[in-house]
């Protein structure tokens, strides 16, 4: 009889008995070195091929701080007790650059193949940014004089000795929002002419100051040149009378040329001028049509002891000439969408709305300029139910229909030619179903 070979002999055994071994040898590395988890926070994100933006002369700027992240990696407890902060790399990579002005962030681990690492994750997995054209804008550099000399010295002039303009260069929208460049000059205490070297502010139209890092300058300083003379610039203040014709208006723009003179006396007669009131009677309105111009000679009016010398640098004939701006009043009509008439403090249990298939018809008058910044996608146009019952003597809603008064918020310089009426939808919600 043929003996059976002896590998084959309990070989079930022998399976069961390698299968406990591995299941023995994963347990105990997991009890000694188990899967864990780490977390590094503010990792900076490295970019790469910028010049994707800018070689086609465009700048960007990172949004919602998506230029850090935080990483989570998952591996064994030996790995991430020698993993650090500088081992963790994010980069994002401007030639994989969407067209929603994203980019992804790709994460890795230096120091480990990927095989040690179960996983790596960030907190964000893409960089938000605002890309812009870059914009270039020749400023000219206005003088914003402070202080006061010393009592009995006045300011002659102030210019800047190293050129009057600049150019700055930066992303479009900040660029546009700069309106000028000034250097500010302080006269306080002086008695004599002096040099000064002064920043240069940039400022947006409402005198703020621009200190946007994405703008680059030309020149950040300007010397200024300040002379002290006996002599004082004072301004032409100009008022009118009367009104212009029925559907015509002033529209408050006033020019004068010269609008500021240069005028001599004695340092205790100067220093209580301030201006030259030119009487309104010299510039009247009444029934005009279009804009008035008129010669007015200031020196009627100069107070006694004072009278005029040249006016930047040039000789003064004393006869500024005096522009009033006329501008006739257009009526506009507009049709706004029901759907964007706001229903505000509508008591309990009640629904309020308007029809809509509906629109509110707003009827508006003003200068041509200021109508012209009329949109109606921004207007707001409200019903304030509370306030409508208020003024009706309504205490309690009933259902149907009612007409109420549109409020609509205008800009500046525009009015409404009749009140807006809207038609009220007016329901009770049912007791059972407050909800509905």
């Amino acid at each position: 009889m043929k003996r059976r070979n002896k590998l084959w002999h309990n070989l079930g055994l022998k399976i069961m008995a390698v299968v406990f071994s591995i299941l023995l040898w994963l347990v105990a590395v997991n009890i000694n070195d188990p899967v864990e988890r780490k977390i590094f926070r503010d990792v900076k994100v490295e970019t790469t091929n910028t010049s994707v933006l800018t070689d086609e002369n465009k700048l960007y700027q990172v949004l919602d701080d998506t230029d850090t992240v935080t990483v989570t990696v998952r591996a064994s407890r030996s790995v991430l007790e020698n993993l650090n902060s500088s081992d963790i790399s994010a980069t994002a990579d401007f030639s994989e650059l969407s067209f929603t002005n994203t980019v992804p962030i790709r994460l890795s681990v230096s120091r480990y193949v990927d095989k040690q690492i179960e996983s790596i994750s960030g907190s964000i997995d893409s960089m938000k940014l605002e890309v812009e054209d870059k914009k270039e804008k020749q400023l000219v550099i206005e003088i914003a004089q402070t202080g006061e000399p010393v009592e009995g010295y006045i300011v002659g002039k102030i210019t800047t000795t190293d050129g009057n303009a600049m150019k700055i260069t930066g992303p479009e929208s900040v660029v546009d929002g700069v309106k000028k460049a000034v250097v500010e000059a302080n006269v306080s205490d002086l008695t004599d002419s002096i040099n000064i070297t002064e920043k240069i502010s940039l400022l947006d139209e409402d005198g703020k100051e621009v200190t946007d890092s994405r703008i680059s300058r030309s020149v950040n300083t300007a010397k200024v040149s300040i002379t002290i003379l006996a002599t004082k610039e004072i301004p032409v203040a100009l008022s009118t009378t009367g009104e212009p014709a029925a559907g015509y208006v002033a529209t408050g723009e006033i020019n004068c040329a010269p609008a500021v003179v240069t005028v001599a006396g004695r340092s205790n007669t100067l220093a209580d001028v301030r201006e030259i009131v030119i009487p309104a009677e010299e510039l009247d309105l009444t029934g005009a049509t279009a804009d008035v111009t008129k010669l007015i000679d200031v020196r009627g009016y100069l107070p006694d002891g004072v009278s005029l010398t040249s006016t930047n640098g040039e000789e003064f004939n004393g006869k500024v000439a005096v522009t009033v701006k006329i501008a006739p009043l257009v009526d506009i009509t507009r049709a706004v969408d029901s759907s964007r008439v706001q229903i505000l403090n509508v008591p309990e249990g009640y629904n309020v709305s308007l029809n809509p298939d509906s629109s509110v018809t707003i009827k508006m008058r003003g200068l041509q300029e200021n109508l012209d910044q009329v949109s109606v996608d921004n207007l707001t146009c409200t019903v304030d139910i509370s306030k409508w019952m208020d003024q009706t003597g309504v205490t309690e809603l009933s259902e149907g229909s009612a007409e109420a008064e549109v409020n609509v918020s205008l800009p500046s310089g525009v009015t409404l030619t009749a009140p807006v009426k809207a038609t009220l939808n007016i329901e009770k919600i049912p007791e059972d179903n407050p909800e509905e």
